[in-house]
């Protein structure tokens, strides 16, 4: 290359052609670094990463270490809550109570990690209902549409079984968005609006799981996300385990209890005014998936120590089901 090449001329290409991603030293200067030059070339790129402009990632490779300002934490303002609404039922107004000390901010992300058929879905959709006329709302997953990108009959039963919702507005149009995909949702995250996805599912890259939900959550800005997955019966954590909670600001589980009934089980909080984690609240699900009924907290069962069972068979104070209603 005819410029000379020094500290100061690299730090500059650098400067004004940042990779996206890791580079290799040899495409460095658009890689027009004669050969006799690439020894003095690596000694460059020594300095520069004592510096802190480039960081060594993996054999011949280095990223540009970008430059941040410091954060003015104190311009936020602690008042700033998201408006948001949680399911209740609207046939006999019981609700789960414990939402009641749930603070949620812009930005948060909330997952709903469910066995198969147990309501999450429902609960999803009573969210999207109770928020449809407060935020603009983005739906998107494995449950809306079918395979082929067309809308799913039984989706749209189940909506006009949500008789306490309008879902259109006065120009017929629907108050949501609902978008036909059904993998690499990050990439569809709608900045500033409230998005649901229902269901996640990776194909068996649970290890991916945590890198999912961070690139969620970095694209939500002053909006929401709820992110439904699935996850074993009985199973503290969804698929990907502790992955799908590290990012999560409100974490709720969903199993089924005794024969009629779902449980769902408060996790992790990260901002509340009172005692929530580990609070549990039986509900049922009516009118064909749609509507969430008898909403009510329930404990452990003392008699059999939570087992469902003594040293006489199956305990007859919760039958079997581990949990009772919980006394007012």
């Amino acid at each position: 290359m005819t410029q000379e090449l020094t500290t100061e001329v690299v730090r500059l290409w650098l400067t004004n052609n940042p990779p996206e991603g890791d580079i290799h030293y040899t495409k460095i200067m658009d890689g027009q670094v004669s050969p006799e030059n690439m020894v003095y070339l690596r000694t460059i790129i020594g300095r520069l990463v004592k510096e802190k402009l480039l960081k060594h990632t993996t054999r011949g490779y280095y990223r540009i270490i970008r430059k941040v300002e410091p954060v003015k934490w104190w311009d936020a303002d602690e008042n700033e809550f998201y408006d948001l609404s949680f399911p209740m039922s609207h046939e006999d107004h019981t609700y789960f109570e414990f939402t009641d000390k749930v603070r949620v901010s812009p930005g948060d992300l909330i997952v709903i990690a469910g066995s198969s058929n147990t309501g999450k879905s429902a609960l999803a959709l009573n969210i999207l209902g109770e928020n449809i006329d407060k935020h603009e709302c983005v739906v998107m997953g494995n449950e809306y549409t079918q395979l082929d990108g067309m809308p799913s009959p039984k989706f749209k039963r189940r909506m006009l079984n949500m008789t306490w919702v309008d879902w259109m507005n006065g120009s017929g149009e629907p108050k949501f968005t609902l978008l036909p995909v059904s993998q690499d949702f990050e990439d569809y995250i709608q900045k500033g609006k409230f998005n649901i996805i229902d269901w996640i599912n990776l194909g068996g890259d649970w290890f991916m799981m945590g890198k999912v939900m961070e690139s969620i959550k970095q694209n939500i800005g002053s909006g929401l996300a709820v992110a439904v997955l699935q996850k074993k019966k009985d199973a503290q954590l969804g698929y990907g385990a502790e992955f799908t909670e590290h990012m999560a600001d409100l974490y709720l589980t969903v199993d089924q209890f005794g024969e009629s009934e779902s449980r769902l089980t408060v996790g992790k909080v990260k901002d509340s005014t009172g005692r929530t984690t580990g609070r549990m609240f039986a509900f049922s699900i009516v009118d064909y998936g749609a509507n969430i009924h008898n909403i009510y907290e329930i404990v452990k069962c003392k008699p059999c120590y939570g087992r469902g069972y003594t040293n006489k068979g199956t305990c007859d104070t919760c039958n079997g089901k581990k949990f009772i209603s919980k006394e007012p």
